[in-house]
């Protein structure tokens, strides 16, 4: 059953047109191959949320969720 994670609640709060709409102004996205400025910023909120206080720890939680991939 599909559930709504906390990290998307919060997410559902920032209008993702206008973010596709910023990003697209200032070429961020530009050289990027799969991982682009929306899937950073939410890597950077779960990071901050999370506490994590490296890239490491911030994998470890990630994979630790792992029914919340999607």
């Amino acid at each position: 059953m599909y559930r709504i994670s906390r990290i998307h609640e919060i997410m559902k709060s920032l209008p993702r047109s206008a973010f596709h709409r910023l990003s697209q102004r200032h070429r961020s996205d530009k050289y990027s191959k799969g991982f682009d400025s929306w899937a950073h910023l939410i890597a950077r909120v779960y990071a901050q949320l999370s506490g994590a206080s490296s890239l490491r720890v911030l994998e470890a939680g990630y994979n630790s969720q792992s029914n919340h991939h999607y």
